[in-house]
């Protein structure tokens, strides 16, 4: 059976492996802001260091956003009183404070031999916060393509790709009977997605989890015939799609985006990131299942209702279907995520899409949609 290390612990071996460990260290009581009471306390000057040690060790520069996930990962960890994660972050703060008197060669000489082992244990804990939050940094960070504009309070969704405007999930629906492939007349409608991402990439599907944390290393792997580049050429969107290059080329009216002729009729309409947003009211698929509940401070309840959700699909491509188990937490909506956390420490991710007509109706939808078609009512 695979030993799990918490991550901090994994972070601050690695750094012994690596530099050889240092003397013990005597921990007083800082003279600065306390977060959570303790012995020690975490305050705000280790939250900092152990920001300032991640940046520097992966060569990145974290948003304001992520640093305060970070500080909220931190203050978790103190509040449920980890042993093994606080000695971990107080060990990497003793080691930012070693660091730091040292000249700048001797510095980079140490993150040079750290950064490697370290992204690529990063990489193997998909499913922990802080290791998705540092991976998505470093790979923004360490991109080669200098058309990327990144916002200083944006994370991976929120990002501007070069001139040409297009960012985020897109989402088309269209009734079967137009499809040009098929000669029967049949029921229903067609629902897909296209993703526009950072470095002139594309992922020609709707994340499982929305775009909150997004892993696109981890994506290419789990769906290479969704993954392709894409650049734009006179005014049309050209696009090579999967292993083998497929090319497609999109054209636009306003800001939709058509469907290539060849794989039938169609458009894909923008889809806003809704971040931030609060909701007000009690939401269900159908009236014969149970509800969640929302209120605009952040709080919600849930009844029970991913039961009947079937089977669900991770970012890495595995399968699972929801335990159905209920309870009741914190939420947030970020990058076309919704976000649960819940007191007895369960987290859930959903993707997120609401339009602008619902928007107008914030905090009190009449609806939203949850992964690809859950169409969640207000009742």
């Amino acid at each position: 059976m695979k030993t799990i290390i918490p991550l901090p612990a994994r972070l601050i071996l690695l750094a012994v492996i690596s530099f050889g460990a240092f003397n013990t260290a005597t921990y007083s009581q800082p003279k600065d802001a306390v977060l959570v009471p303790g012995n020690p306390p975490l305050t705000q000057s280790m939250v900092y260091k152990t920001i300032d040690f991640m940046e520097f060790t992966l060569d990145i520069e974290l948003s304001p956003k992520h640093e305060n996930m970070l500080k909220e990962i931190l203050v978790r960890i103190w509040k449920t009183k980890s042993q093994d994660e606080i000695k971990s972050t107080l060990d990497i703060v003793d080691m930012h404070n070693k660091l730091m008197p040292l000249n700048q060669d001797q510095r980079n000489a140490m993150r040079d031999q750290m950064q490697g082992p370290m992204i690529a244990n990063l990489r193997e804990a998909p499913d922990d916060e802080m290791a998705r939050i540092l991976v998505s940094a470093y790979d923004v960070a360490h991109s080669t393509n200098s058309q990327t504009v990144v916002s200083s309070t944006s994370s991976m969704g929120r990002q501007q790709i070069g001139a040409d405007g297009l960012k985020g999930i897109y989402r088309m629906l269209r009734p079967r009977t137009l499809d040009i492939n098929n000669n029967v007349s049949e029921s229903g409608y067609y629902i897909e997605h296209i993703t526009f991402l950072p470095n002139g990439n594309v992922y020609w599907t709707l994340p499982p989890e929305g775009l909150l944390y997004f892993d696109a290393a981890v994506a290419r792997r789990a769906y290479p015939d969704d993954w392709g580049t894409y650049e734009i050429k006179n005014g049309s969107i050209h696009i090579l799609r999967g292993p083998t290059k497929e090319p497609y080329i999109i054209t636009r009216s306003g800001e939709r985006l058509n469907n290539p002729p060849s794989l039938g009729k169609g458009s894909f309409r923008p889809v806003p990131s809704a971040d931030g947003l609060r909701l007000e009211g009690n939401y269900r698929r159908d009236k014969s299942e149970p509800a969640i509940s929302f209120t605009v401070d952040g709080g919600f309840r849930d009844g029970g209702v991913f039961r009947y959700f079937g089977d669900l699909a991770r970012p890495d491509g595995s399968g699972y279907q929801d335990d159905g188990r209920g309870g009741s937490g914190t939420y947030i909506i970020e990058q076309n995520t919704l976000e649960l956390r819940y007191s007895d420490g369960r987290v859930k991710r959903h993707a997120f899409m609401a339009f602008p007509e619902n928007l107008a109706k914030k905090p009190a939808l009449d609806y939203f949609i949850l992964r690809a078609e859950e169409t969640m009512q207000r009742y």
